[in-house]
């Protein structure tokens, strides 16, 4: 900091600071958790790399400072409610991505990767305004298109002009979004926006719904020319990452996308949307959602906090493979056995990812799997890995192991197979009689994948106890393809048919 001296007439002057004395240590620039401090990364022209063959899916960010409903615009754009949308400033930290088709005037289909950006100039929690400030820039130095949303009613405010001045320096193509014009009688105030110098606004009501269609035409006469990378080709898999706070799931993701994709840090519930962040492996794609980290309802402190787990259980349901992610050093909670049942109703296959193994000293691998078991309820058929995502160990193994899972979910078990499997089980323990009713089983046949379900037909359902239920599973499970993963059995009572 600059100091003030006394000159002969008594008058005080400013006295450059001394460089040694005064000036930052030498060394890195590093952020409040000591992190390395970094700007923007370069895009791939800047680095002077040429594009992929085929070309790449255009990229169209949002931004705009906060509360001016940019996750509300990503929403209607995107057709579903991804990203959250609250009034509280500094709700989105993440770059929230999605595969969005949209139609120009004259009827072209383009297919575009949608971010949503924090709000620009206000975050919450001030640990992690660098890692906000730095996907903010990232989302920017990616996009061929920037949508920045400004609230017309409010007029230009200066925080708005820092806004259009970082994107003059950016260099990317702006297109003016004047939100919240519920009404015609309205867009007289989006005129303030002229000053700006970016150009004609687009007035639109995100909350009706009014404008929108105009809005994509324009958005798809600013892209690129098209490419044939322009398509929504589904990945092989969806790997939902889920586990309490600060277990390393944010971490976990970062290595798989080979970039610093979403926000991980110290800060308990630093990550709040679900984000899917597209990923390579051996030469085919895949998706990881990164989750909130899940807490006791009573433990929420408010809505963004439970649309936040929300959306946590719904990629459970939605993803084609579940890994909970444990920390070691950690004793097993309720809400990781709540997990487990979400995913058990579901029939999720489920990877139990055991991370910061590195600093447990020795703790022996099979004791740990016995723990398990006896904590987290009926999952013997989930494979359980020991990794460390700081040294990247096993981290990769993951994603091996669920592409096995979800291989065994796609499969088939022949009527013949499947009906010896289920007879010989039957005859090894079968169901005790209810008031003198034996249950029998007919025959089983195997009705869908993705999950594995069988239809069991029998004389009475009520014969067959859940008991029983579970150790039929086992029995699959030990004699058939789907060793890992959970089946669907449902018992059904056979119809008798009438010839008349």
């Amino acid at each position: 900091m600059a100091r003030r001296r006394k000159d002969k007439q008594g008058r005080k002057r400013r006295v450059r600071p001394d460089p040694g004395r005064d000036a930052p240590p030498p060394g890195p620039r590093v952020t409040a958790q000591g992190k390395p401090f970094t700007r923007r990364q370069k895009t791939a022209p800047e680095l002077g790399l040429d594009a992929p063959a085929g070309g790449r899916v255009p990229v169209v960010a949002i931004v705009g400072r906060p509360n001016v409903g940019k996750s509300s615009l990503f929403n209607r754009l995107a057709g579903s409610r991804i990203a959250i949308e609250d009034d509280r400033p500094g709700t989105t930290r993440d770059r929230v991505s999605a595969l969005v088709r949209l139609k120009s005037a004259d009827n072209v289909e383009r297919v575009v990767e949608l971010f949503d950006t924090a709000g620009i100039g206000i975050v919450d929690e001030a640990e992690v305004l660098p890692h906000v400030e730095e996907q903010i820039d990232n989302a920017m130095a990616a996009a061929d298109l920037v949508l920045f949303v400004l609230d017309a009613r409010d007029g230009v405010i200066a925080l708005d002009r820092q806004v259009a001045e970082r994107l003059r320096r950016s260099g990317r193509r702006v297109l003016l979004v004047a939100n919240k014009l519920d009404d015609p009688s309205l867009d007289a105030q989006a005129n303030d926006l002229f000053e700006l110098g970016l150009g004609e606004p687009a007035r639109v009501s995100c909350r009706s719904a009014r404008n929108l269609k105009p809005l994509r035409h324009m958005i798809c006469e600013l892209l690129p020319p098209r490419t044939d990378a322009e398509t929504l080709d589904p990945p092989e898999l969806l790997l939902a990452v889920v586990g309490r706070r600060n277990v390393g799931k944010s971490s976990f993701v970062n290595v798989l996308a080979h970039d610093e994709r979403v926000i991980a840090s110290e800060l308990a519930g630093t990550t709040r949307d679900s984000v899917d962040v597209r990923f390579e492996f051996d030469g085919r794609s895949f998706v990881a959602i990164d989750t909130a980290g899940v807490r006791k309802k009573q433990s929420l402190q408010h809505s963004v906090e439970f649309f936040s787990q929300s959306r946590a259980f719904r990629a459970v349901r939605r993803a084609s493979v579940v890994v909970l992610m444990l920390d070691a050093l950690e004793p097993v909670s309720h809400m990781d056995r709540k997990l487990v049942e979400v995913a058990l109703q579901s029939a999720k296959p489920m990877i139990i990812a055991v991370n910061k193994w590195d600093l447990t000293n020795d703790v022996n691998q099979d004791e740990y799997r016995k723990y398990l078991r006896r904590t987290l309820g009926h999952i013997d058929f989930a494979p359980v890995v020991f990794m460390s995502v700081k040294n990247r160990r096993n981290v990769f193994a993951v994603v091996k192991l669920a592409r096995e899972l979800h291989r065994q979910a796609g499969l088939r078990v022949g009527t013949g197979e499947l009906n010896r499997v289920i007879s010989a089980a039957f005859e090894r323990h079968h169901p005790q009689p209810r008031q003198n009713r034996l249950g029998r089983i007919f025959y089983a046949t195997q009705v869908s994948t993705f999950p594995p379900q069988i239809v069991v037909f029998v004389n009475e359902p009520e014969l067959f106890p859940e008991n029983w239920r579970k150790y039929l599973r086992h029995r699959l499970a030990e004699t058939t393809v789907f060793r890992d993963i959970p089946i669907r059995l449902k018992f059904k009572a056979r119809e008798r048919v009438e010839l008349s």
